[in-house]
């Protein structure tokens, strides 16, 4: 236990240590478990003019080692893309005004806009964004989500976004003045709770907070109300706009118990075979040789085969 350490989510002083070291730099990394809500985030967190420079000049070379993104980074939001049109269209929405919020090359923005949305996205790095215009020729502004005019959206969305943010309730406060009354908005982050995550490849330094179910419905509470959530693998979860904020609820007693519990249990063993761990390397072979089609091909052509294909003849 710590008690230097004061939770974002709840302002409990207690909590547990459960990193020490950044997965990819091996660098040393503070990240702490609250005991009172079972948020996980590192501590203390960075200087929001720091993280606006990070992710404006350095993030995607850091972890993707390109200034704008490859074609298999294109295959791979393509796919994702479809996905997510199609969660969706499974939950009744299928046009509208749509924001996405660190939208990167523009590939789902694209997508979006080719399934029936009036799509548009913003984007905080200069490589991806002009990436964004000038492969797609979709409206994708460098800017943040603070950027965000009043009543624009009717749908915003926000994959892998919300972990990175300092004040992810301060940013969500801008999303809920963004959207029109009764507007959706759609998230996706690492679902920490979940088994399929290697056990040395968690914890980032470009990871601020690290979410369950419970904690996430919790950071947006205020301003939202949960309509869907998927929480195998990645967690995904579609929210309403509430008409006011009000008073946010934390996670139960009982989620917390969980969130506490599923961490310890974390490990090799869980991950190779309750996580299928052990499948990754040919789910990897498998989809380089798909990717190797496309090595030559123009990213607007990728997305659009791919659109093709989901689609059906």
């Amino acid at each position: 236990m710590s008690s230097d350490f004061e939770c974002y989510l709840c302002a409990g002083r207690e909590g547990r240590r459960v990193a020490d070291t950044d997965a990819k730099t091996r660098e040393p990394l503070r990240v702490m478990q609250c005991t009172g809500c079972g948020l996980v985030q590192q501590y203390p967190l960075p200087e929001s003019r720091e993280l606006h420079v990070y992710y404006s000049h350095h993030y995607r070379l850091d972890y993707k080692r390109v200034h704008k993104p490859r074609p298999k980074h294109v295959h791979r939001a393509g796919v994702a893309a479809l996905d997510r049109v199609g969660f969706l269209a499974r939950e009744g929405i299928r046009s509208g005004r749509l924001t996405d919020v660190g939208a990167g090359g523009g590939e789902f923005v694209f997508v979006a806009s080719q399934c029936g949305f009036d799509a548009s996205g913003v984007e905080p790095n200069l490589g991806y964004s002009a990436f964004a215009r000038d492969a797609y020729d979709v409206e994708v502004s460098t800017a943040e989500v603070g950027s965000l005019e009043p009543g624009s959206a009717d749908v915003v969305t926000m994959f892998h976004v919300l972990e990175h943010i300092a004040d992810p309730r301060a940013a969500l406060r801008s999303i809920w003045s963004a959207l029109a009354p009764g507007g959706h908005l759609f998230i996706e982050v690492p679902n920490i709770l979940a088994a399929d995550a290697s056990p040395h490849n968690i914890y980032f330094k470009a990871h601020l907070f690290y979410f369950s179910a419970p904690t996430l419905a919790a950071v947006a509470d205020a301003c939202f109300e949960r309509v869907a959530v998927q929480d195998h693998g990645n967690l995904l979860m579609l929210l309403r706009r509430r008409d006011a904020p009000l008073e946010p609820r934390l996670p139960e007693a009982s989620e917390v118990a969980r969130a506490l519990r599923r961490l310890d249990e974390k490990g090799w063993t869980e991950y190779l075979m309750r996580g299928q761990g052990w499948r990754k390397p040919i789910a990897r072979w498998q989809r380089h040789r798909v990717e190797a089609r496309f090595e030559e091909v123009p990213p607007r052509q990728i997305l659009s085969e791919l659109i093709g294909e989901r689609n059906g003849p």
